[in-house]
């Protein structure tokens, strides 16, 4: 009988965002491309234990609206019959190079890769054997975009009522990677969930928003099928302002950006005049992510490293190749 597993899962970052959802079950009400990050790991381990659920993070116990979200999520398991009994999970976000923690809830997807891996740990406790659709679905419940995590490499999950994700592109197939900047910013005042809720019902901009991101993905689909790197890079950069309208218009308006976000993006529009060939986007965060060739990975972080020189707000600088899919690592 199993009562410990580990598993381990990648963030991913959005190239054509989620933002909205649509009726119960956390479902999306934009469809969405994503590229798993390699670095960015989120290791989980579920134990059977007595008494209370139990839930750690980053070696800290979790709290409030936190270990509320985290026990509801053990109900819907339990509720479907696919896990009994009470747990204790334990779970760390860290950069797979160096070991160093990356920022929880602050616009890197770490829920993604959170949710991506308790999910997946959960697996190894469930009733049944579950296959990779149940899972991505199963994440989804807890993170919208855990169901991307699940796949791994280049990630899509559809709008609907019900969608479980699927993999565009393996990790070893994408030529693509990206460099993670960590710009120094506040604690986000609103959480993407109620962001995305308040967007919906109060945003003047939020209709279309869903439909400009549609458009987008139906583009990008066709451009990423000959990775065409100039046209997804402008469909990403023009989604992500796309939804920062949609956000700066809600009521109270999200900005989630920091002065060195936007230092950071218009430093990329220089590069590209120069022949450094990268795009830039943000979640709901501060943190700047690059979209770059993965030969031009070296030379995108020297000058992301300049710009903290010349006194551009930046705290970390994190190269990522594309990440794999969650995968279950130890058990007993």
């Amino acid at each position: 009988m199993t009562s410990s597993v580990t598993a381990r899962a990648c963030a991913n970052i959005a190239l054509c965002k989620y933002w909205g959802k649509q009726g119960p079950g956390n479902a999306p009400a934009t469809p969405s491309i994503s590229l798993t990050l390699a670095e960015l790991v989120t290791e989980t381990t579920v134990t059977a234990a007595r008494g209370a659920d139990a839930f750690e993070l980053n070696g800290r116990a979790l709290s409030g609206a936190d270990l509320l979200r985290m026990s509801q999520y053990l109900d819907l398991w339990r509720e479907q019959g696919l896990i009994s009994g009470s747990f204790e999970v334990l779970s760390s976000n860290y950069c797979a190079s160096s070991g160093r923690p990356y920022p929880t809830a602050a616009g890197l997807a770490s829920s993604a890769g959170g949710f991506a891996a308790l999910a997946t740990a959960l697996s190894g406790h469930a009733t049944r054997r579950l296959t990779r659709l149940e899972l991505g679905r199963l994440a989804r419940r807890g993170s919208g975009s855990a169901a991307r995590s699940i796949h791994g490499g280049l990630a899509a999950l559809a709008a609907g009522k019900d969608p479980a994700g699927r993999q565009l592109a393996g990790p070893a197939k994408v030529p693509w990677g990206m460099v993670v900047v960590v710009v120094e910013a506040p604690p986000k005042e609103i959480g993407s969930r109620e962001g995305m809720e308040l967007s919906r019902l109060t945003s003047p901009f939020y209709r279309r928003w869903v439909l400009a991101d549609r458009f987008h993905y139906r583009e990008m689909a066709s451009a990423l099928r000959g990775w065409d790197l100039n046209r997804v890079g402008e469909l990403l950069e023009e989604n992500m302002l796309a939804m920062h309208a949609c956000m700066l218009t809600t009521r109270p308006p999200l900005l989630y950006w920091a002065p060195a976000s936007l230092s950071v993006i218009q430093a990329v529009r220089r590069w590209r005049a120069t022949g450094v060939e990268a795009y830039a986007t943000t979640d709901a965060g501060a943190h700047v992510a690059l979209l770059c060739r993965l030969e031009d990975l070296p030379v995108v972080a020297v000058r992301t490293r300049e710009l903290a020189e010349e006194g551009v707000a930046i705290r970390d600088v994190i190269e990522s190749e594309p990440g794999g899919p969650a995968e279950m690592v130890a058990r007993a």
